[in-house]
């Protein structure tokens, strides 16, 4: 059923797109996503996201498609080496990026160059990846002028199933891990960094469980919706010093390395997303992390106030249950891929989105064939 779905999506990429370059996390059944690409336009790399790697997915994937095996910390650090690996696979074909997590916005200077690359264009995920590819056009300088498109399915209303379910995906993770720590989350006060999708999902799931929730956003807009959900506002540092459990739900460093010693003794940091992306400071935690007792998973980081437990070295801790999210991140995904059909159209200089026209078309085909039976009943 699925490679049916995406069959029919895949209608829609453009004759010209020679070749894909795929950034993914490769959990359970992402494998589906990539090999359908690969059986329509042959996807030249797969780029895993080392925190969310599953062996056997690459196992399946590794006998049809190339894998490059780069961080995006490894692309910042050696773009020239990543560069030349990626010409290696794509030669002068002209290809479209599908990226998550804006690894491609540390070398689009240089792939921009004249006679360097034959790129349609790039289509970009999620939210932290949106903000590295925004911050990047916003710059004054000339040679942010690009010559490809650069579009974003980050905050479409398609990704909201994905949003909660990832929210519903994080407390199950935080609350069986702390269950295997001998903690029970009920009862706990819980610190939720961020009132977006992502994070007002972990709010209602975090409340459905007893639990009792602070909110901080940085934004006022979300503090009011926050606010008029029923959830306690305080100051950063109030909620920070308070909490038992802390969920950074941003992608934009909602917690910060100098925030440990703020921090309640003996409270739990749990993350949504990649630790680069949600922690400030990230390399300086990692420096002072050492083994807990408590947990395969879990490190202690020393504070003045005792010791602050950090979870899967601050990545995303739904990935510790494989990150599965059943047919709705197919939903997503049918949205990359029909953004590719936007490419020769798309205007330069900002990022673009889907009409809302085309995100009904993306959802009826997904409802038809994931869900038949309410659309019988109309």
């Amino acid at each position: 059923m699925s490679r049916q779905f995406f069959s029919m999506m895949l209608q829609h990429v453009p004759a010209d797109v020679e070749s894909i370059v795929i950034v993914t996390h490769l959990v359970p059944d992402a494998d589906e996503f990539v090999l359908a690409l690969n059986d329509k336009v042959p996807v030249s790399a797969v780029i895993p996201k080392p925190s969310s790697l599953n062996r056997s997915v690459l196992s399946k994937i590794q006998r049809d498609v190339p894998v490059l095996n780069y961080s995006r910390r490894t692309i910042a650090s050696q773009p020239a080496a990543f560069l030349s690996d990626l010409k290696k696979r794509v030669c002068d074909k002209r290809f479209a990026i599908i990226d998550t997590g804006g690894y491609f916005s540390h070398v689009l200077d240089d792939m921009a160059k004249p006679n360097e690359f034959n790129l349609a264009g790039i289509v970009e995920d999620t939210e932290n990846g949106h903000k590295k590819y925004e911050s990047f056009l916003a710059s004054d300088d000339e040679r942010r002028e690009l010559p490809f498109p650069i579009l974003s399915v980050a905050r479409s209303k398609l990704k909201e199933p994905e949003d909660f379910l990832v929210g519903q995906a994080v407390v199950f993770s935080a609350d069986a891990l702390l269950r295997e720590c001998g903690i029970l989350l009920t009862g706990k006060q819980a610190a939720v960094l961020g009132y977006g999708k992502i994070g007002s999902s972990i709010a209602a799931n975090l409340r459905a469980k007893g639990v009792r929730v602070d909110v901080h956003d940085s934004n006022p807009v979300r503090q009011a919706l926050a606010c008029a959900h029923g959830y306690s506002l305080r100051s950063r540092a109030a909620v920070l010093s308070q909490a038992d459990v802390i969920f950074g739900a941003t992608g934009n460093k909602s917690v910060r390395a100098a925030d440990i010693d703020a921090m309640k003794e003996g409270a739990f940091i749990f993350t949504a997303t990649s630790g680069d992306d949600e922690i400030d400071g990230y390399d300086d935690i990692l420096a002072r992390r050492k083994p807990s007792p408590l947990h395969p998973r879990v490190c202690a980081l020393a504070s003045r106030k005792g010791a602050t437990y950090l979870c899967n070295d601050g990545n995303a801790i739904n990935f510790m249950h494989g990150g599965v999210l059943g047919p709705f991140i197919k939903l997503v995904q049918a949205e990359l891929i029909f953004a590719l059909s936007q490419l020769d159209t798309a205007h330069r200089g900002h990022i673009r989105h889907l009409s809302d026209e085309s995100k009904r078309f993306i959802a009826d085909l997904w409802l038809s064939h994931f869900h038949p039976p309410r659309l019988n009943e109309q």
